[in-house]
């Protein structure tokens, strides 16, 4: 568990981030899925719970250009304003929105 995840974190949910821009991407870097997809170990190394967890991959194969069709980011923005997310892990920062 890390310092700076404090009680109020832990009561949310966490949520794994994962997104690749292209239909190629997806099929060619198999490695770079594995990694996205191993941020809910991090996640319970933290201290989440496997329940409280949630994947959201709706994304991979779409352009970040735009987040109009991205249904992933829109469902992870609304549940940020909604206060519903503890933490959220992606491996780039650029997977959220350019």
């Amino acid at each position: 568990m890390s310092e700076l995840i404090q009680l109020t974190h832990l009561k949310r949910n966490a949520v794994v981030y994962i997104r690749q821009s292209t239909p190629h991407q997806v099929v060619s870097n198999q490695e770079s899925l594995r990694l996205q997809y191993a941020l809910s170990q991090r996640a319970r190394d933290l201290g989440w719970h496997e329940a409280d967890i949630d994947v959201i991959d709706a994304d991979l194969g779409l352009s970040g250009a735009s987040a109009a069709h991205r249904s992933g980011f829109q469902e992870l923005v609304g549940r940020v304003g909604l206060s519903e997310v503890g933490i959220i892990l992606s491996i780039d920062v650029t997977r959220l929105a350019r």
